[in-house]
């Protein structure tokens, strides 16, 4: 029996979560799932979001034992393998394939010491 990679683990939570959001974006209530995504988090608390490279830059530390909130990134293109396509025919040439994106917040950091 094969078991999920971390990442992979990762990316379904953080497909289950856009799932619910997509009917709101679809009504126009949110123009993109990590705006739905931010107000999730923002209802926890976590008003400000950033990478641990961008709260280093501001001297500011991630706390021990914190665990990132999850956004999607920037899609990138990706050229599918023709070998695993069952029908190349029906596939488009690039699809998006959108990474996962690890930030922290406001209340997840620390002042350097």
């Amino acid at each position: 029996m094969e078991t999920k990679s971390k990442i992979q683990e990762k990316r379904d939570y953080l497909k289950a979560l856009s799932q619910g959001l997509k009917v709101l974006k679809k009504e126009g209530a949110i123009e993109t799932i990590n705006e739905g995504l931010k107000a999730l988090y923002a209802e926890r608390g976590h008003l400000e979001l950033k990478t641990l490279n961008q709260w280093n830059k501001v001297g500011k530390r991630i706390k021990k034992g914190e665990t990132a909130l999850l956004l999607w990134a920037q899609p990138k293109k990706i050229t599918p393998n023709p070998k695993n396509q069952t029908n190349p025919e029906n596939q488009e040439d690039e699809m998006n394939f959108y990474p996962i994106c690890f930030v922290f917040s406001n209340k997840q950091i620390q002042e350097v010491q």
